[in-house]
């Protein structure tokens, strides 16, 4: 059986547990810290989590994990079939990773360090964020899903993303980041609704 290690509190480890749920994959879900034991890194080479316990050994970072469950249970896809659809999935999970989780990241580092300058710290990012979200909005579709009616990898990034970055840009400059693109909230609602979304979100509150 598949086993999961990570916590509630990574991001990167609920977009590789709701992968695998959506999947329907049964597996062990196993709460860690991320560690800088040799033990550890053998499984998961930065110490970082998610990791992924599978018959064949570990696997480490949450697209890398995205693609193998695909390719061990097509039956239930995540991807589209055609190859450039396939592709835009892949566009649209870099664009929330690079151009808007991260950023979002160093925001919330930064403001909480010690003897930061908020204000600096935030007209220095917040346009940087600002431009991701204007590159998210001219290749998501909202059909109702990001990349088309398929549900895919796109939307599990995604919703994490914003679930994170909505937070966080509230609570430092009372930023309303899903007003920035028109249909992103009811897109959001959508995904929210899902059955294993809701269970999932419910049972982190």
């Amino acid at each position: 059986m598949l086993k999961l290690y990570g916590l509630q509190a990574s991001n990167y480890y609920k977009m590789a547990k709701l992968a695998l749920l959506e999947k329907g994959f049964e597996f062990d879900d196993v709460q860690t810290l991320p560690k800088q034991e040799q033990s550890f890194l053998s499984m998961s080479p930065m110490g970082k989590v998610p990791c992924l316990e599978a018959r064949e050994g570990f696997l480490s970072e949450t697209m890398a994990i995205m693609e193998f469950l695909e390719d061990i249970n097509p039956e239930i896809p995540l991807f589209p079939e055609d190859s450039f659809e396939r592709a835009k999935v892949r566009e649209l999970m870099r664009v929330c990773e690079l151009y808007i989780e991260l950023p979002v990241s160093r925001l919330k580092a930064e403001v909480n360090s010690s003897g930061a300058n908020k204000e600096q710290i935030i007209n220095e990012i917040k346009p940087q964020i600002a431009k991701g979200l204007a590159a998210l909005a001219r290749v998501a579709k909202f059909e109702p899903y990001l990349a088309g009616p398929l549900f895919t990898y796109a939307d599990i990034v995604a919703y994490h993303t914003f679930s994170f970055a909505e937070k966080v840009m509230k609570d430092v400059c009372g930023w309303n980041v899903m007003s920035e693109i028109e249909g992103l909230a009811e897109w959001q609602k959508t995904v929210a609704s899902r059955p294993i979304v809701h269970n999932m979100d419910t049972s982190n509150t």
